[in-house]
């Protein structure tokens, strides 16, 4: 291969060359300094270069006639050419030049004439036809009228007063000579002793004094006129164009700072690049070893910017190509999964690189590579002497920090490389010296370069090299507090009238005193038992500020502010310290001021749990099916890397913290609900140069949504984000951590809605996800998903991280929160004195009255229809199903006249016991009491001081808990309870798109087995 040398410029840096039209010709757009430059007074030379270096004319003889203009004719994805800016030819480039350098020589003789003179003569003279400046040139610009992308920037104005000082310093010097001199020639040629002495002061003083005011004069004249000579050249200066020697600099200072872990990264992306290329027939694998970059910088000859219209198969678009097989069309879509989600910026950058001299090999730029022949491994090193290229980039900006998210690159023709490639050491032979090899590593590496010319590219996530990822390391919460309130006792009395507390409890810290969780209300008790289980975040800040948990029991009033009973504190230091454990607590209630006390006392229970480590048995260590050639290192057990990236969730500990973040939406599209459109705004298209259009142009907006986004966990709202008015993109970044009862099962539904003002917000679309089916190969995760089932269309981009905990709650703990109760058998009663004139079915959701019962052997039974078996709830952990049986109306003596039921019966199933979706047959104790309140609304089954039980008969049927929404939850929509609303659209809109099942939670666990086949293997290894 014939080497650069001879094409490179005064200054070390590749020149274009005939068989390189891509480099750039105007070298004013590329170095600062024309082809052939030189220095002469401060100014450029700006006259063209003529001569021509060996590999131009051989390139010259074998493409052209001698006498026909070499021209380089515009491709598919070639240069922006335009009517404007046309392909460019060596004689056009020769001509254009000659034009600019007699347009500037006009230009620098018009100021070579005094300012009076050149004013009055400016006054008359016109320029030149040929020399005005043409439709979209720049008239402020003296040099040729050439309309560019290049900045001219003022020089800063000579300062002169330090050469004013250091004259005046000298002339200083110069004078105290003259008079030491003086003095010393009159003493000692005239004499006149110690007064001849004194007397020749005055003499000396003066022709000093004389001397320095000649030369100061003298010196400050020319320096004026020194000025005024340089005040035209300083005033061509300042339109001197800006050079890419900012770049340069910029670039060896990068280069020295970057280090060789960056070059691995970028090597290993290479590695798996290259890897499709090798034929599966050939025994051969090929691996970069190691990119050096070397001590010497490349050096950048020409920047500019493009429009996406010249980037071609570079700008990939959503379901337009058809062509090619069902796994290119899947490259494809990941391509347009890339390009979504963010702003553009196009660039062609012209490079060259020259090795430095005397340099030992690891400063050179470099590459060694292992090349396995079967079981023989063939060590080849190449350096790179010296190459030209031509790159357009396409950068993906994107809001969050680095601000650079996809880099996707390629060669607009295949680049100059001048090379030595040596086997089996760096200082053995060079294989390109030799005739034969020469031609066949030419062609191979010319081969191997096309695979990323255009329309070929290659595309690299700069978020690995450079931070910033979207996908999550960790969530924020450290842990989690489990937090068991069974009961109080003895509780003050609050209200003068009545049973005296409607209590409830809450739980806070003590120095961020906002409630995290709340209990049911009792209405009417002074003893209540909630059996209530409350999971708490907790994150690093919490325990470095040595917070108390603290628990407030409140009493609830319906007018006015409620009222604090007492409180009970915790240090979370002590729960951290001692974790993994439920501590049993049964503390005196102390008043809420310092030092105080309070009645009754709380019987609960309390415990830390810190994030579980991920277990290496859980690595997703599957083999790249790309890799063939079986290239891929084991890596030793004891230096295997676990994290959410490569570890998928513990099933054996299938609670644990949800880290979400919302990112943003894009191409969001709902129709207009009103008639009018939002009004008109003025644009400005684009040329084919990418320049704006002179004319603006007025287009009507139809309409422009105001968009946010709510997060559904097991068909119950947990997330949402703020509104982002009018845009069709919104940004979010809003992250929420809540906490999953069970992975395996759990749902996640995300929607897009906008926000109306005198209707009900509009349901733009769903993406109704089920982890187990997300964290199947790790536990971490960010990708983009349409929008599907609602009124509109777009796609949304969400980032995912779930982190087990290391506890296991009962089985009965693990299910939804919402459900609905389904009864698959009719409801039977015995027992004596039973009242079955009517049957209410009652939830924390629904309500249901079923009369008509038939009697039956030794009981009554009830037959329920369709409708009537299913009940709707909500809150399951914190309510439970009462079967209400009521006898005999009678009327209330007095004016009213209203009536009440007498004798009710009542059969109580607390919820949180059962487990989601497994059907049973419940035989239930029917009680007779004289305080249904308490029955009713507290986890009791014995008489007390405050309740007498009086079992009166028992009710059979088989039911189950239905885990999440079904359709006779519509039924029960409260118009005031928005959340509950807002999740049952969303679920409808799921159910629509496909994208849920009718039961939830049903054929998911076992899925999510299949999906996770060795994490379950190994669990059941564990178990056995």
């Amino acid at each position: 291969m014939s080497t650069l040398n001879s094409n490179n410029n005064a200054e070390g840096r590749p020149a274009p060359t005939a068989s390189n039209p891509a480099a750039p010709l105007p070298a004013a757009n590329a170095t600062g300094a024309d082809i052939g430059s030189s220095k002469q007074d401060g100014l450029v030379n700006r006259g063209p270069s003529t001569a021509q270096t060996p590999l131009q004319e051989s390139s010259n003889s074998q493409s052209r006639p001698q006498n026909e203009a070499l021209r380089a004719d515009p491709t598919k994805y070639g240069q922006a050419y335009s009517e404007r800016n046309p392909p460019p030819n060596i004689q056009a480039f020769q001509e254009h030049q000659q034009k600019r350098q007699e347009a500037s020589r006009r230009y620098f003789e018009t100021n070579d004439s005094k300012a009076d003179a050149k004013q009055d003569k400016t006054k008359d003279e016109r320029p030149d036809t040929d020399d005005a400046p043409k439709a979209g040139e720049t008239d402020d610009v003296p040099i040729g009228a050439e309309k560019s992308n290049v900045l001219f920037n003022p020089t800063p104005d000579v300062n002169l007063d330090l050469v004013f000082d250091s004259i005046s310093m000298d002339l200083r010097r110069v004078s105290y000579i003259v008079f030491g001199a003086v003095i010393v020639l009159d003493w000692l040629f005239i004499g006149g002793g110690f007064m001849g002495f004194l007397k020749s002061f005055l003499p000396a003083g003066g022709v000093a004094t004389a001397v320095y005011l000649v030369l100061n004069m003298v010196g400050s004249n020319a320096a004026k006129r020194k000025v005024d000579q340089a005040e035209t050249k300083t005033e061509k200066l300042k339109y001197v164009p800006e050079s890419v020697e900012w770049m340069n600099s910029l670039v060896e200072t990068l280069w020295d700072t970057l280090q060789q872990d960056f070059f691995d990264n970028i090597a290993s992306q290479i590695n798996d690049t290259i890897k499709p290329y090798i034929p599966e027939s050939v025994p051969a694998t090929v691996k970069i070893t190691e990119l050096g970059h070397g001590s010497q910088s490349l050096r950048v000859l020409s920047m500019r910017s493009l429009p996406d219209s010249e980037f071609g198969a570079l700008v990939p678009s959503h379901g337009t190509d058809k062509s090619g097989s069902v796994e290119q069309a899947q490259e494809r879509e990941k391509a347009v999964e890339r390009e979504e989600g963010g702003v553009f910026y196009n660039l062609e950058i012209a490079v060259a690189y020259h090795e430095p001299p005397f340099r030992t090999r690891k400063e050179h730029m470099h590459v060694d590579v292992l090349a396995m022949i079967g079981p023989v491994p063939v060590p080849v090193y190449v350096q790179v002497k010296e190459f030209v290229a031509t790159i357009r980039v396409r950068l993906q900006m994107h809001p969050d920090l680095p601000f650079l998210k996809n880099v996707t690159f390629a060669l607009t023709e295949s680049p100059k490389i001048n090379a030595c490639v040596s086997l089996g050491a760096p200082w053995a032979l060079d294989l390109l010296n030799l005739p034969i090899i020469d031609s066949v590593l030419v062609s191979q590496i010319n081969t191997a370069a096309a695979d990323f010319v255009q329309p070929k590219s290659m595309s690299m996530d700069m978020t690995l090299y450079i931070g910033g990822s979207d996908q999550k390391e960790e969530t924020e919460a450290i842990g989690v507090l489990v937090v068991k309130i069974h009961r109080a006792r003895n509780l003050a009395r609050q209200d003068s009238r009545g049973p005296g507390a409607d209590p409830y409890l809450t739980i806070a810290f003590s120095k961020y005193e906002k409630p995290m969780y709340a209990t049911r209300i009792i209405k009417g008790d002074r003893n209540p038992v909630w059996e209530e289980s409350a999971i708490i975040m907790i994150r690093s800040e919490h325990v470095k500020r040595q917070e108390n948990v603290l628990l407030r029991l409140w009493d609830s009033d319906t007018t006015g502010s409620d009222d604090i009973s007492g409180v009970c504190e915790f240090p979370l230091h002590e729960l951290v310290l001692n974790s993994n454990k439920m501590h049993k607590r049964e503390d005196q209630l102390q008043g809420d001021t310092a030092g105080t006390d309070a009645e009754g006392i709380l019987e609960w229970e309390i415990g830390y749990f810190p994030r579980a480590q991920f277990q290496k048995e859980l690595r997703t260590d599957a083999t790249d099916p790309r890799d063939h050639h079986g290239e891929k290192q084991e890596v030793a057990e004891e230096e295997k890397v676990t994290n959410a990236h490569n570890t998928v969730p513990d099933p054996n500990l299938p609670s644990g913290i949800l880290g979400l973040t919302i990112h943003q939406c894009i191409n969001v599209q709902v129709d207009n609900p009103n008639k009018k459109s939002m009004g008109h705004v003025k644009v400005r298209g684009q040329d084919s140069d990418g320049e704006d259009d002179a004319e603006e142009e007025t287009i009507s907006i139809d309409y422009i949504p105001s968009l946010y986004v709510s997060a559904d966990i097991n068909d119950k709202l947990n997330y949402r984000t703020r509104v982002k008015n009018i845009t069709n993109s919104p940004t979010f970044n809003s992250s929420h951590e809540t906490y999953i009862r069970d992975w395996r099962m759990a749902t996640l539904t995300l929607s897009v809605w906008d926000t109306r003002k005198k209707s009900d917000d509009c349901l733009v679309g769903v993406v109704a996800l089920k982890l187990s089916e997300l964290f199947h190969e790790s536990s971490s995760i960010v990708k983009f998903y349409d929008l599907k089932g609602g009124e509109g269309t777009g796609r949304i981009r969400v980032s995912m991280i779930f982190r087990s905990i290391g506890m296991k709650l009962e089985e009965s703990l693990l299910g939804y929160d919402i459900g609905s109760f389904a009864i698959s058998s009719p409801i039977v009663c015995t027992g004596d004195g039973i009242n079955t004139r009517k049957l209410t079915l009652r939830t924390a959701g629904s309500q249901r009255t079923i009369k008509g019962g038939e009697k039956s052997e030794g009981g009554y039974t009830w037959n329920l229809d369709e409708k009537q078996s299913l009940l709707p709830v909500h809150y399951r952990y914190m309510s439970p199903l009462v079967l209400e049986l009521a006898g005999i109306t009678q009327a209330i003596p007095g004016p009213l006249g209203k009536k009440m039921n007498k004798n009710k019966h009542f059969a109580i199933l607390w919820l949180y016991k059962l487990t989601d979706n497994q059907e049973q047959e419940f035989v239930l104790p029917i009680y007779k009491t004289d305080n249904p309140n308490r029955l009713t609304q507290n986890v009791v089954s014995e008489s007390d001081a405050t309740m007498k039980l009086e079992k009166v008969g028992e009710v059979k049927f088989r039911g189950k808990f239905k885990a999440g929404l079904d359709e006779s939850h519509e039924e029960f929509l409260g118009k005031g309870n928005y959340d509950h609303w807002s999740a049952y659209q969303s679920w409808v809109a799921a159910r629509k798109s496909g994208e849920v099942a009718h039961d939830a939670g049903v054929g998911v666990k076992v899925k999510s087995f299949r999906k996770i086949g060795r994490a379950f293997a190994i669990e059941e290894q564990i178990r056995l």
